[in-house]
């Protein structure tokens, strides 16, 4: 008897401790996500980086590459061939 009454007590306790836990935790909710879009100026490559829902990122590519390129983000600054591009306002976002 002596065992289950200690149980019980036990029990209570641990549940009264994580209802408490919940109840003190005021968290604020995660922020709504906003589709955001950036264009790129790299030579006469135009790239434009739209993410239009959280789980995805389109990339286009406008203008002529010859031979390849290579794109490189650093600290949110966009390069094209280790050359800086030039961030460009996107128009019909804010």
């Amino acid at each position: 008897m002596k065992v289950a009454l200690l149980a019980s007590v036990a029990a209570l306790s641990v549940l009264s401790t994580s209802v408490a836990y919940a109840a003190d935790e005021s968290d604020p909710p995660l922020p709504r996500f906003r589709p955001w879009q950036q264009v790129w100026q790299c030579n006469d490559i135009r790239v434009t980086v739209t993410a239009r829902d959280p789980f995805s990122i389109e990339y286009d590519l406008g203008g002529t590459i010859w031979g390849g390129g290579h794109f490189t983000v650093i600290k949110g600054a966009l390069y094209f061939n280790e050359r800086p591009c030039l961030p460009l306002q996107p128009v019909g976002y804010y």
